[in-house]
This record gives structure tokens, sequence and C-alpha cells, in this order.
């Protein structure tokens, strides 16, 4: 009888775990993006979004990160995760950075957003580190740095490529 709970208890653990686990690959590219360049005889700038490692785990900011652009969402990216998105060029466009995140000294669950104008030119490769800003009690934030290849090669070791960058890889 008590055996039978023990394993009962086994499973219901084994099963929150691979759903748990499941979940660790959630980074999702939103296809019907007006920005993302569906032709391949179309010129379009290659992006590539690239989101680290962090030391340690930091409660709601190692969810996927949501990334906005022109306040509609192109991809959601998880971390230790890379992808590629073939952008339409554009002269100016506002990325939006967007996640939860804990504040103040009661916890309260908070939404950060931080948005940065960038350009994109037909033919051209972009590399972009999604880094978080541990701000303590103000919460953490997200900040987004162009780096070139070398640097963005480096980045990329430890990660996972996927949906496109699998591909493509840096």
């Amino acid at each position: 009888m008590r055996i039978s709970w023990v394993r009962r208890l086994l499973g219901v653990m084994l099963a929150g775990a691979m759903g748990g686990l499941a979940g660790c690959a959630a980074t999702k590219v939103m296809s019907d993006h007006p920005l993302i360049e569906t032709s391949a005889q179309a010129a379009s700038a290659k992006v590539y979004f690239i989101r680290p490692l962090t030391e340690r785990a930091m409660g709601f900011p190692d969810n996927p990160l949501s990334i906005e652009f022109d306040d509609k969402q192109l991809l959601a990216l998880a971390k230790g995760e890379y992808s590629l998105v073939h952008m339409k060029p554009r002269e100016t466009t506002t990325m939006t950075l967007k996640s939860l995140t804990t504040v103040g000294p009661d916890w309260r669950v908070k939404e950060m957003a931080r948005s940065r104008k960038w350009s994109f030119t037909a033919g051209a490769t972009y590399y972009i580190v999604l880094k978080p800003i541990d701000g303590e009690f103000r919460g953490v934030y997200f900040t987004a740095e162009a780096v070139d290849w070398f640097t963005a090669k480096e980045s990329v070791r430890q990660l996972r490529a996927v949906d496109a960058a699998r591909r493509a890889p840096i």
C-alpha cells in the first residue's frame, strides 16, 4: 500500500519535470509578422537574435523574452537559444523587449519594456545580443546590443540554434 503511494508521487513528479523540460525550448517566431520576408527572391536582411545563458537563475526573466517590432510580436526567444529571422529592409523600426520581473520589497510582478530604434539594410547580416540587466529591487530588464560576427560566434558557443538558425548557424 505504501509503495503504490510513493510510486504515484514519483510518477506525478516525473510528469511535472517532463512538462517543465518541454517548456524549455520555447522560442517561437511569429511567421505572420509584416517585417518577415517570406519570399526567397526578395532582398532581405539576416537578423540573428542571441539570448545568452545567465550565471544564475533569475526567476520570471528566465521565461521567453518577447521581441516586438512596431508594436507587434516578432518572436519569443528562450534563454540559451538563438534564432535567425529574414527581415524586410527598413530605414527605421522600433524594437521593444518585454519580460516579466519582480520588483520592490514585496516582490510584485511587473512587466518591463525597453525600446530602441533599428535600421536593416537588404543583404546585410545583423547579430543582436539580448542581455538581462539586474536592477535589484527595480527588477530585471533586457537590452539589445549589435555585435560583430566574431563576438556573435563566441556568444553562441554554448547556445542552441533554433528555427532558421539551425539551417544557417553563426
